[in-house]
């Protein structure tokens, strides 16, 4: 699902190494902002502005199939581990699609949504809407519960360890929600929250913030620490070696703080970086830029490499199970490419 599983960590223990191959380019009927999801068969979900959920073999990029919405697909799907492939549109619907891409069912929502949706071990459906309510949905469509958020929800929930929800919202407030449904504190920072919330290994939960900076909090609802301010932040924190966290912002750099916050460096590219990063088992650090480039850097923030697409990347990245890289841009495709040892 976006950013890799329910925590958002955006980190994966397969392993990536230089000097990367393009493998294949697909291109959609329209602009591609949705970050892909790769199922265990190297299968690959993606969304477009042409409101269309593609299934793409990841091996050879040729269409297994694709679901027409009625407006566009900006989020990213997210599978569960039956193959079923649950999407958001912009049509206020979430659509939950068979592994043969017939659609098993729609659930409707008040408005728009922009929320990819996060799947509880449990089945249970997550997703946000505009019409300032948290969904939760059965796999079999039965809506179980909608939450009042009291602002719109563009952020993908996140699901922690324990079973504890996080929910971002336009308030400048994360909603924290027990297992049984109630609200059981709020987390508040200065600006609207975009980008979806990650919890840590120890339990503290981040938050980007368009205030321009991370919050982190522990489990009891506490601040620990804030970034020092810098321009919007509309990504997620991905978490890296040594306990390294790395985020995009609108003043186009990728931002490495260590675990207590501090800076530890900052790698600039020539556009905003709305893309989040995904963080591989080697420690590379995957990410878009508006540039129109998708870039790779190393744990000290040294350029690894970047490949240039025709379109700004504001796509997230996506690490496959053989190491694939999948990425989408608004040049309408979406980019795979295999990165290999140097010779």
């Amino acid at each position: 699902m976006f950013h890799h599983d329910a925590l958002h960590a955006g980190a994966t223990s397969v392993s990536t190494s230089h000097s990367p191959t393009l493998v294949w380019r697909f291109h959609t009927g329209g602009e591609v902002w949705s970050s892909p999801a790769i199922d265990e068969s190297s299968t690959v979900y993606v969304g477009s502005t042409d409101g269309k959920v593609y299934a793409i073999d990841g091996h050879t990029g040729t269409l297994r199939w694709a679901f027409q919405t009625f407006a566009a697909v900006w989020a990213g799907p997210a599978v569960a581990p039956d193959g079923t492939v649950y999407a958001t549109s912009v049509d206020h619907h979430l659509y939950a699609i068979r592994a043969d891409g017939q659609l098993l069912w729609s659930v409707e929502t008040g408005n728009c949504s922009f929320s990819s949706p996060t799947i509880a071990p449990d089945g249970t459906v997550f997703i946000g809407s505009n019409d300032r309510k948290l969904y939760a949905v059965a796999a079999d469509g039965r809506i179980r519960m909608t939450l009042p958020t009291g602002g719109g929800v563009a952020s993908s929930p996140t699901l922690g360890p324990d079973g504890t929800l996080y929910v971002g919202t336009d308030r400048h407030i994360v909603l924290v929600i027990a297992p049984t449904g109630q609200v059981i504190r709020e987390l508040h920072t200065d600006g609207p929250i975009r980008g979806a919330v990650a919890v840590t290994s120890t339990g503290n939960v981040l938050v980007p913030s368009e205030d321009g900076s991370v919050y982190a909090f522990d489990a009891q609802g506490t601040l620990l620490w804030k970034t020092r301010t810098t321009s919007a932040i509309d990504t997620s924190p991905a978490f890296g070696r040594e306990h390294n966290i790395y985020f995009g912002a609108f003043d186009t750099a990728l931002h490495a703080v260590d675990a207590g916050g501090t800076p530890k460096w900052t790698f600039l590219t020539h556009g905003a970086v709305n893309s989040s990063p995904a963080v591989s088992g080697d420690g590379t650090i995957f990410f878009g830029s508006e540039d129109k480039k998708l870039y790779a850097v190393s744990p000290d923030g040294t350029l690894v490499w970047s490949f240039a697409t025709e379109g700004p990347v504001a796509s997230s990245p996506a690490i496959g199970p053989t190491g694939e890289i999948v990425v989408g841009s608004r040049d309408g495709s979406v980019y795979c490419g295999t990165v290999h040892p140097d010779r």
